[in-house]
């Protein structure tokens, strides 16, 4: 009831300083309620999951950096109202050339896009004695290989929800498609310069994300607007303002030299990565981080020579795409075992083989592997088919599960009995299409035998169920093992009243 339609004022030019903002034409548009610019956001302006760099709201004076960065909002009646008011707004710019080209951006004479320059971060992995495993080399295969920049094209596009929160205790609230709900809140409450307890976000399940929405887009520019009129606002994208603004999978450029000796061992990987992390961080200094250490594949080199950079640019953000960097490096290396397999004669097949990690073996890093190696029985089970199937060809990969670099995953779920015939799960997962909710309902509803007609699943930062970004294809499992944690003290419990829920009714399991 009440709802009011939020649009975006995008910038024209990828890089230009804005002069001067002209509202008034905007703000005669009939149905408009308010027009929202920089100056008017109450906290931390700046946005990011890892490193704050990214604006609401470009400010009049400042540089645009891509796009997709956003000038102005307004807030109208009806989303046509609004979407008309916001193209009447009428920007000055000061229009400069923009650096399009990661090569370009690392030039010492390249203008700055950043206050710390135009290098977001650096991986380097060295390993091993690189001049002797050359030397030790039958065949070296050397080559550059690129990758392109992907949109996800998931099906729905951006939306978010936000009202006020006078009856749930909190001052805001937000509807969110995020991928992280917890980090939404983070985001949100430091924009509004609000205690991030003041500030609730209800995961509305998405139709699709795969790495896509773990970026703040439009909840930050509803949680505004929703603060400031205090009233219900809705904001969303369009398809085209959708690919405008999200952040893509990134860009690489490989350049890759890889040896191996007469029997086809390998002997050194060595690698230079240049990734085009856009605009702003997101979470590209971690998408190159793993593109550097999965750099050998899933293989043992016993010398490794690695370097990863992502560079800024003017281009469209990239951040994290299902694979998260690795298939940008699986791509090279296959590519140049490919062509040690064509220098040397090998077989294919016999030369992954050969050379897969198994216990024992390490990674580009260095890590030793301890357990649940398994891409020789992978291999295996492709083997014959491989060898039957004529023009095949063959690639293999290694990810990691979970956030990684020796970093703890957890998660909490807490069931609670509201009702005789009904079941409150909540977790900190968000449902994009992969079905984690079903996750979290079969699990309990195995474990307890309990109808899963009765049994609702919710994930809402008010129930303080905390889970990290829903990535890394990390949600099953620990969202499945926090649920049997849960249900099996509910089980006890069940087994004590006869398996009747009427004696539980009040209680929960964590």
């Amino acid at each position: 009831e009440g709802l009011l339609h939020g649009a975006l004022r995008f910038t024209h030019a990828p890089r230009a300083r804005a002069l001067r903002l002209d509202t008034r034409a905007a703000a005669q548009t009939p149905g408009v309620v308010r027009i929202f610019t920089a100056s008017d956001v109450p906290g931390q302006r700046l946005v990011g999951l890892i490193q704050q760099d990214w604006p609401l709201m470009v400010a009049v004076g400042e540089e645009t950096r891509y796009v997709g960065d956003v000038l102005a909002g307004v807030v109208a009646q009806t989303e046509e109202a609004a979407r008309l008011a916001a193209e009447r707004i009428e920007v000055a710019y000061e229009v400069l050339e923009p650096l399009t080209d990661p090569f370009t951006a690392l030039r010492p004479d390249a203008p700055k896009l950043h206050p710390d320059g135009n290098i977001l971060a650096s991986t380097i992995i060295r390993r091993g004695d690189l001049p002797a495993a050359e030397a030790a080399s039958t065949y070296i295969t050397a080559g550059r290989y690129e990758t392109q920049r992907i949109e996800h094209g998931y099906m729905e596009p951006e939306a978010a929800i936000a009202y006020p929160g006078v009856d749930s205790g909190h001052v805001i609230q937000v509807l969110s498609q995020s991928q992280g709900v917890y980090e939404d809140r983070t985001q949100l409450a430091a924009l509004l310069g609000l205690p991030e307890d003041q500030v609730r976000v209800i995961l509305v399940p998405n139709g699709g994300g795969f790495g896509g929405k773990e970026d703040l887009s439009v909840q930050g520019h509803a949680a505004l607007m929703a603060h400031l009129l205090q009233r219900p606002v809705k904001v969303k994208l369009t398809r085209a303002e959708s690919i405008r603004m999200h952040p893509k999978r990134h860009p690489m450029w490989l350049d890759y030299r890889v040896g191996c000796d007469a029997a086809g061992k390998l002997t050194f990987v060595q690698a230079r990565i240049i990734g085009d992390s856009g605009a702003y961080a997101s979470v590209g200094a971690k998408v190159l981080e793993r593109a550097a250490g999965h750099a050998t594949g899933a293989y043992h080199a016993p010398a490794a020579d690695i370097e990863a950079v992502a560079v800024y640019t003017n281009n469209v953000p990239c951040g994290a795409m299902r694979g998260f960097g690795v298939n940008q490096s699986a791509f090279a290396i296959e590519s140049c075992l490919d062509d040690l397999c064509r220098q040397g004669g090998f077989d294919r097949w016999q030369f992954r083989y050969d050379n897969a990690i198994t216990e024992g073996s390490m990674t580009a890093t260095g890590q030793v592997i301890q357990g649940g190696a398994g891409l020789r029985a992978t291999l295996e089970a492709v083997k014959d088919e491989f060898y039957a199937a004529r023009f095949a060809g063959l690639a293999c990969g290694i990810k990691n599960t979970g956030i990684g670099n020796g970093v703890p995953d957890a998660s909490r779920v807490r069931i609670s009995i509201l009702a005789p015939d009904r079941v409150l799960v909540d977790h900190g997962w968000t449902e994009m299409g992969q079905g984690v909710h079903t996750v979290a309902l079969q699990t309990l509803c195995t474990e307890t035998g309990i109808d899963p007609r009765i049994v609702e699943v919710r994930v809402d930062t008010a129930s303080d169920q905390y889970a990290g970004m829903t990535t890394a294809s990390r949600a099953t499992s620990l969202v499945g093992n926090a649920t049997m944690d849960a249900a099996r003290q509910l089980r006890a419990d069940l087994d004590q009243a006869g398996g009747r829920l009427d004696g539980l009714v009040g209680r929960q399991y964590n």
